[in-house]
């Protein structure tokens, strides 16, 4: 049964652990673009998605886009510098801010958001800033608010409301108006509604817009020249990109387009757009020293188990794959669904594996096969950060549910992760 609460990543990664005859082979000495290029073309046949893509080994650099910008095939064919919706890599980016401003003092991760803006979240036990970070401070989701309808599987809201603009107050508001999920540090619940609220902490402490302070504090100093958030009440993506689509499971219009989709709606928790190349070099900037000090880093990855979600720091996710037969190395990157576009984003601490890929479909309604979009989707991610070609799916079913058990286990989509 799929899922569409948005409480988890988008595809939310827990623990690759590759099958001991794949993981038994040594990953090459470089970059297998004949692979990579295999699985790509797997993804697309599988899903029907128009992919951008960009893996680096050291080095050395694979990049390549595969089908059209639009699903009738017009528009031309999609190109790697094509941009798209990051959604929850925005994460990585307010989170590295919060970081900073640490380091400066102007504000501590263990205070509340409420020590700086009183009745923000008007809780008498309010998460610490770092809780609502690693989502774990029991905040609800705006989006189960905003589109209702979706839990029934149903359109009708997102038809009615995607280009609605909103304040980032009035989304907190919408699903803070109920109690806590639970008492703060107890358990783990994916909440864009946090993500929010920090980004109108980030405001209040800087005297700045979050689009500024981005552009002084991350996209600047990383190189990012293709990458921008969006300014209050704008939509849609400037410059070439693969049109963003839900599946809408209507036999008569089965992709809806969401171009046009407020980027309010997304801000601090996802609104950022990129490239596949821009987002390699952030989380190389991430890791290198170039926008965090190795103590910041280190409090950002200290990880702690998010259930199905894996593992989960302040903005940032943790992988842990078995490339060899040795112990499981830890990945770091993100996940995100924004309503469209899809990405999946992980990187070796040292920055030397690097593995970035979007396509633009958000298929919640079932067009393409699960099982088999899983598979692909893995396949893919081995091929970048380990070298290893899983092969075939088992057509057995038995044997297939024993060997996706055994190469991942993650969520299933949900709204914007």
């Amino acid at each position: 049964m799929r899922t569409y609460l948005p409480i988890a990543g988008a595809l939310a990664l827990a623990l690759i652990a590759l099958p001991a005859s794949a993981a038994g082979a040594a990953p090459s000495g470089g970059l297998d673009e004949t692979l990579l290029d295999k699985e790509l073309q797997e993804l697309y046949s599988v899903a029907d998605h128009s992919i951008t893509a960009e893996v680096r080994l050291g080095d050395e650099t694979w990049a390549e886009a595969i089908g059209p910008r639009k699903v009738n095939g017009s528009g031309g064919g999609v190109d790697e510098d094509d941009r798209v919706r990051i959604a929850s890599l925005t994460k990585s980016m307010v989170s590295a801010v919060l970081l900073q401003l640490q380091s400066e003092g102007e504000v501590d991760l263990d205070d509340t958001i409420g020590d700086h803006l009183p009745g923000l979240l008007p809780y008498e036990n309010e998460p610490t800033i770092r809780q609502v970070m690693q989502h774990t401070g029991g905040l609800r989701d705006y989006f189960v608010y905003l589109y209702p309808s979706l839990l029934e599987n149903d359109m009708s809201d997102v038809y009615e409301g995607y280009r609605n603009d909103y304040a980032p107050e009035e989304l907190v508001a919408m699903s803070t108006a109920d109690p806590l999920l639970f008492e703060p540090g107890t358990g783990y619940s994916y909440s864009n509604t946090g993500y929010m609220a920090l980004g109108v902490l980030v405001e209040h402490l800087t005297g700045d817009e979050l689009h500024e302070v981005l552009d002084e504090r991350v996209f600047e100093p990383a190189d990012l020249d293709d990458t921008y958030l969006p300014k209050d009440g704008s939509s849609g993506i400037r410059g070439a990109n693969p049109v963003p689509y839900m599946t809408t499971g209507e036999a008569d219009h089965p992709y809806f387009d969401t171009t046009r989709l407020s980027n309010d709606q997304l801000w601090a928790a996802g609104a950022v757009v990129s490239t596949m190349e821009d987002v390699n070099d952030f989380y190389d900037a991430l890791l290198d020293g170039t926008l965090l000090t190795g103590a910041e880093l280190a409090e950002m990855t200290d990880f702690h188990d998010a259930g199905e979600d894996g593992l989960y720091g302040l903005g940032l996710a943790g992988l842990p794959l078995r490339c060899t037969d040795g112990p499981a190395e830890t990945f770091v990157g993100h996940t995100g669904g924004g309503l469209g576009h899809m990405t999946y984003s992980f990187h070796s601490l040292d920055g030397d594996k690097q593995a970035t890929f979007t396509w633009n479909i958000d298929d919640r309604h079932g067009a393409a096969d699960p099982e088999a979009l899983t598979w692909a989707l893995v396949s893919l991610l081995a091929a970048g950060l380990c070298g290893i070609d899983l092969g075939a799916m088992p057509a057995d079913a038995e044997e297939r549910a024993e060997a996706m058990t055994a190469a991942v286990s993650f969520a299933e989509p949900t709204l914007l992760g």
